[in-house]
C-alpha cells in the first residue's frame, strides 16, 4: 500500500502533537484551547515527560505511540528542542548526558518530520538571517560578529554599537550569571584596546556587533501563518526587561503595513509558520529586522499589554493547519 493509503487509513487517529523542551506555558495554552472551544486532538509532550513516558515512531506508518495511544502526527509543533538547549534545561542540572540530548533532539526532529505541517518551519537562526534579509529587499543593522569586540567596532564604523550574546537566557538557565551576558550599548571608545567591557562586551565568545540605531520604534511583532500580531515595547535600556522590567511598556498596536510587508516577505521566503520578529521603525517609516527567533515566547508580551490575541491566534493558526492535514 502506497504512504498516501496508509495516512488516509489512519486519519481517525489523526492529532496535534506539541513539544516544548524549554519550560514556558506558551504551548500549554494552546493546548488548553485547541482541547477545549476548539475540539482538536491535542497532546502535549514536555521535557519532563521524555524519561517517564513510553515512545515510539513508527518510521513506516508515520504512526507515533505516546503512551499507548496510537495518533498519526498531522501537526506538529516543536518549540526548543536542539540538543544544547535540552541541555541546559534538563532539571536537575546535570540530569541529561550530551548524548541523551542529541538522541532525544534527533527523535522529536524525526516526529517533526513524519507530520503534514510542522511548526515553526524553515527559517534559519542568527546573523545569517540578516544576509538573506537583504538580498530579500528588507533593511538591516551593519553587523559583526566577533570575539574581539574593538576589532568588530572598527569593522562598522559606526558612531555607537550594541553587543548581543543570542539566546544567553536559553542556554544559561541560572539567572545569577545573566549580567555577564546582557546586551551592551557603548560608544566610540569601544573600539579602542584598554577600554573596559562590560556585560556582552566583555564575553571571551563570539557576540554579536551592531550598529546602534537610535530614535527609532521598537516592535516586537508575531508571525502566524500569515496572520499578524504586534506589539510596541518602549524601555530605557536594552538590558532593561530583565534589570528593570517595570520600566518595560509594552502596547498592542496594528502593525505599520510595511513592517508587516517585511516579515511575511521573509516568513514566505524561508517557509516558516512562526516566527516572533523583533524590529526597529525609523521616523520615516521604513522597518528595520533585527531577528526572528522561531522558538520565539510571547506570553510576557501578551500579560503586560493585557491582551492575549496572540494565544488564541496560535490555536487558531494550528487547527486550521489540522484541518488541512486531515480533509
Amino acid at each position: 500500500m502506497s504512504r498516501s493509503g496508509q495516512v488516509e487509513n489512519h486519519d481517525g487517529n489523526a492529532a496535534v502533537v506539541l513539544v516544548d523542551c524549554a519550560g514556558g506555558r506558551e504551548l500549554e495554552i494552546v493546548r488548553e484551547i485547541l482541547t477545549g472551544p476548539l475540539e482538536t486532538p491535542t497532546i502535549l509532550i514536555r521535557q519532563t515527560d521524555l524519561p517517564a513516558t513510553p515512545l515510539a515512531l513508527d518510521v513506516d506508518t508515520g504512526l507515533l505511540d505516546v503512551a499507548g495511544r496510537r495518533v498519526r502526527p498531522a501537526v506538529v509543533w516543536v518549540r526548543h528542542v536542539s540538543a544544547c538547549a535540552m541541555l541546559a534545561q534538563a532539571r536537575p542540572a546535570g540530569s541529561v548526558t550530551p548524548l541523551q540530548a542529541a538522541t532525544w533532539s534527533g527523535f522529536l526532529q524525526q516526529v517533526a518530520s513524519t507530520a503534514t505541517a510542522a511548526l515553526p518551519g524553515g527559517a534559519l537562526v542568527g546573523p545569517a538571517q540578516l544576509a538573506q534579509a537583504r538580498r530579500l529587499g528588507v533593511r538591516t543593522p551593519r553587523t559583526v560578529v566577533t570575539n574581539h569586540v574593538p576589532t568588530g567596532t572598527r569593522g562598522l564604523g559606526a558612531p555607537s554599537v550594541i553587543v548581543k550574546t543570542q539566546d544567553f537566557r536559553l542556554f544559561e538557565p541560572d539567572r545569577r550569571n545573566w549580567p555577564e551576558w546582557l546586551p551592551t550599548v557603548i560608544g566610540p571608545e569601544a573600539g579602542t584596546e584598554g577600554s573596559t567591557p562590560v556585560g556582552a562586551a566583555a564575553a571571551d565568545h563570539p557576540v554579536v556587533v551592531q550598529e546602534y540605531l537610535g530614535g527609532t520604534r521598537e516592535l516586537r511583532v508575531y508571525h502566524l501563518d500569515g496572520a499578524i500580531c504586534a506589539f510596541e515595547v518602549g524601555k530605557p535600556d536594552p538590558s532593561s526587561p530583565i534589570t528593570d522590567p517595570g520600566r518595560v511598556t509594552v502596547g498592542r498596536i496594528e502593525c505599520p503595513p510595511p513592517a508587516a510587508d517585511a516579515v511575511r516577505t521573509l516568513c514566505a521566503a524561508w517557509n516558516l509558520h512562526y516566527g516572533a520578529f523583533d524590529l526597529l521603525v525609523s521616523d520615516t517609516g521604513d522597518p528595520v529586522f533585527l531577528e526572528a527567533n522561531p522558538d520565539g515566547d510571547w506570553l510576557w508580551f501578551e500579560r503586560r499589554a493585557r491582551w492575549h490575541g496572540v494565544s488564541f491566534t496560535a490555536a487558531v493558526m494550528v487547527r486550521e493547519l489540522f484541518l488541512r492535514s486531515t480533509s
